[in-house]
């Protein structure tokens, strides 16, 4: 598979790396209810899987009550889990849609070195979002920006944080890429910066990690802004999540 694109193999990578099926379908075990059947599954990645010749995204429905339809986002750097939920709010907005999960995962391990320099994660790392119309929060919005220069970055967040309606009683969680740019642009509100050793499933290791919190009965609701940013591809990736409660 390697060979026509002039890349050579690394089997360091086949042996220190764990497929992508193997850990995400661990966690659907975990975390999905035999008696909770979903209708989509969309498995977003950047680093590319260590079993390029599975169709992972049908062995996880497999694995996933209710065998839903699954399809994969990938090629898109950091922009992929944000893709995939957009296309899980626009599948779950129709009658035959009600219940989606999305899978983002990446690995620390590659076969083969990429032809472009690519921040390698520190560690094998999957997380899973669970979208239905009785979650606890809602989403809002989901923008990709593209072209976008790493200068621009960190304006164009503070524009969007400044359109949301009570930017003070706001929550940023923003990839390690978008960190320093944040922080010059003194965003309102808690600001928590992704770890750059997850540099595609950090932000939403942050958000599948808190939710519970942030959504817990005595809340006083909130704001959620995901922000992350790919500089390779010039992406600037916002997804807003309105978390129900009584505000301050």
């Amino acid at each position: 598979m390697l060979r026509p694109y002039g890349l050579p193999l690394a089997e360091d990578g086949l042996t220190q790396g764990q497929s992508y099926g193997e850990m995400a379908g661990a966690l659907i075990a975990e975390d999905v209810a035999a008696d909770g059947p979903v209708d989509l599954l969309v498995f977003a990645f950047a680093v590319p899987d260590v079993a390029p010749w599975r169709a992972t995204a049908c062995h996880l429905s497999h694995l996933c009550p209710g065998q839903p339809f699954a399809f994969a986002v990938c090629d898109q750097g950091v922009t992929a889990p944000f893709t995939a939920l957009r296309l899980i709010r626009e599948y779950t907005s129709s009658a035959g849609c009600r219940r989606a999960l999305l899978v983002v995962a990446e690995q620390a391990a590659m076969p083969y070195q990429p032809a472009v320099p690519a921040a390698t994660p520190a560690r094998h790392t999957v997380v899973t979002l669970l979208c239905d119309q009785s979650g606890p929060g809602r989403l809002e919005t989901v923008r990709l920006h593209a072209s976008v220069a790493p200068a621009e970055a960190g304006r164009l967040l503070a524009s969007a944080v400044a359109d949301l309606p009570a930017a003070n009683d706001l929550t940023t969680v923003v990839g390690a890429s978008l960190a320093a740019g944040t922080l010059s642009a003194g965003l309102p509100g808690q600001v928590i910066v992704a770890s750059a050793e997850q540099p595609c499933t950090g932000v939403w290791w942050e958000v599948a990690g808190r939710l519970p919190a942030w959504a817990a009965p005595a809340g006083r609701g909130r704001r959620i802004l995901l922000a992350d940013y790919d500089p390779l591809l010039g992406h600037l990736c916002l997804a807003a999540i309105e978390i129900p409660g009584q505000r301050s």
